[in-house]
């Protein structure tokens, strides 16, 4: 017969803290488990009467005796002795070898006010005897046993070796405080022991798995952020899970890695012992700056941030939280301006699309051409001028015929200085309309609400296709959107 290594996981689950109350999990066990912790909390507030139901809705889950005894006990707390003693007769039937019995017994004739029947001298009572006066009343405590394979048998041993309880497979026995020992033994494995420390009013989950090779506990991770990964001893072997995470390891010391984007990373050492049950709950804090991602639709596009240049996009940057002003520009296109909000631990992404500034061309064309007409005119003015001079000096002297064909040239070219001066007014006109003239939509952006950081995935590549204009022309643009 091959004997194999043997584990022990005893997951000890103390339930006197109200806050590690939750929600219970689908098995029974779980059940009492989470209803022993609502009457924990009920019995240190002084609200016996809930204790009571809670312990027994615990029993409802998981029909053991310790259940009904503590709800006794919180009966007679709340001064209803006829509960108390009718859950007492109870627990003593369910639970006919307990080892308190006799001191349970007092318990049911003082409330019952009856009196104890004298024992005389060398006289045993059946099954009474007198307790310590002194003993303090505490809650019974549950140990429940899994095991794998389901046949193994155990042994529940007290501080004095001597036997508890014994069984096969899943079972619980109902205990009070103290040291015991858990005894896993199977036919095709080696027998193996774990020592469990006892406190009143608890539920203890013992998880013996006799083909792992190690004694282990068990080790709880939340975090006030949900989702965080979490990493265990070695974090090149990448995360054993997310948060709410919870699993056995081997006793001893541990060190975790929580991380989730945007948050700060968390590194802690943590300790896990056999019959334990370590939470370990963990307050995230987002990271002290915001990333700023900004995209274009032109190259060689400039991006600014507050005044300052982060460089050309695409940029992703680190950027400090608050709102601030972000101008995008290319030559030759339109600069687009607007206010980011830039949240700690988040991403907000501005995409742009920068439209062309109008051609002037035609606005130089036109200023050119004034200028001509406006020289011309000049010129044409000049000669107009000298030839009346000279036509008025003759005249002065008498000497200025009629038909003088100075007279017609003179006219001429005063009447080309106005026509010209005239065409100049017109084409600079022109040239006025063509440099404020702006037919061209502005540029323009959409910038998406901040979001943490690692949730902007994108769902892949698709085609695109969009009008473009340039000074050139216009047409359609086919691209790959990633």
């Amino acid at each position: 017969m091959t004997f194999k290594l043997a584990a022990v996981a005893a997951l000890a689950v103390a339930l006197a803290a109200p806050a590690a109350l939750g929600q219970p999990r689908d098995n029974p066990i779980e059940r009492a488990r989470h209803c022993m912790e609502l009457g924990q909390a009920s019995f240190a507030a002084g609200d016996f009467a809930a204790a009571g139901r809670h312990f027994l809705d615990a029993y409802a889950a998981s029909p053991f005796p310790a259940f009904v005894y503590n709800a006794g006990l919180a009966a007679e707390k709340g001064g209803d002795g006829e509960k108390a003693v009718e859950l007492y007769r109870r627990y003593l039937a369910e639970e006919p070898g307990a080892s308190d019995a006799a001191e349970i017994e007092l318990k049911i004739r003082a409330l019952t006010a009856e009196a104890p029947t004298p024992i005389e001298a060398g006289e045993v009572s059946p099954g009474v005897q007198e307790p310590p006066p002194e003993k303090p009343e505490e809650m019974k405590s549950l140990i429940t046993v899994r095991t794998n394979p389901p046949e193994a048998r155990i042994r529940i041993l007290d501080e004095a070796g001597a036997e508890v309880s014994s069984f096969e497979g899943t079972s619980a026995k109902t205990v009070v405080r103290g040291t015991y020992t858990v005894e896993a033994s199977h036919p095709d494995y080696r027998t193996v022991q774990t020592s469990l420390s006892v406190a009143p009013g608890q539920v203890y989950i013992v998880v013996v798995e006799m083909s792992q090779g190690a004694f282990l506990g068990f080790l709880q991770v939340t975090t006030d952020e949900p989702g965080a990964q979490v990493f265990v001893d070695d974090k090149a072997a990448g995360a054993v899970g997310t948060t709410p995470w919870g699993n056995v390891l081997p006793p001893g010391k541990h060190r975790i890695w929580i991380e989730k984007p945007g948050f700060v990373p968390v590194e802690q050492e943590v300790e896990v012992a056999v019959a334990d049950k370590k939470t370990v709950e963990i307050a995230l804090e987002r990271l002290p700056f915001g990333v700023l991602l900004v995209k274009a639709n032109v190259p060689e596009t400039m991006v600014y941030f507050d005044g300052r240049l982060l460089g050309p996009a695409p940029v992703e940057e680190e950027l400090p939280p608050g709102d601030h002003a972000l101008r995008v520009t290319s030559e030759g296109m339109k600069d687009y301006t607007t206010v980011v909000r830039i949240e700690r631990g988040a991403t907000t992404k501005a995409l742009v699309r920068l439209n062309p500034e109008p051609s002037r061309t035609p606005a130089w064309v036109s200023l050119g051409f004034a200028a001509a007409l406006y020289i011309g005119g000049g010129v044409f003015g000049g000669i107009a001028l000298h030839l009346d001079k000279e036509l008025d000096a003759d005249r002065k002297r008498g000497r200025l015929a009629d038909d003088d064909p100075r007279i017609t040239r003179g006219f001429l070219w005063a009447l080309g200085s106005d026509i010209s001066f005239g065409l100049g007014l017109i084409v600079t006109g022109m040239c006025v309309y063509y440099f404020v003239r702006d037919s061209l939509p502005p540029s323009e952006g959409k910038v998406f609400d901040p979001v943490d950081l690692g949730a902007t995935a994108r769902s892949g590549p698709r085609l695109a296709v969009a009008p473009i204009v340039t000074r050139d022309g216009a047409g359609l643009a086919l691209a790959v959107v990633f």
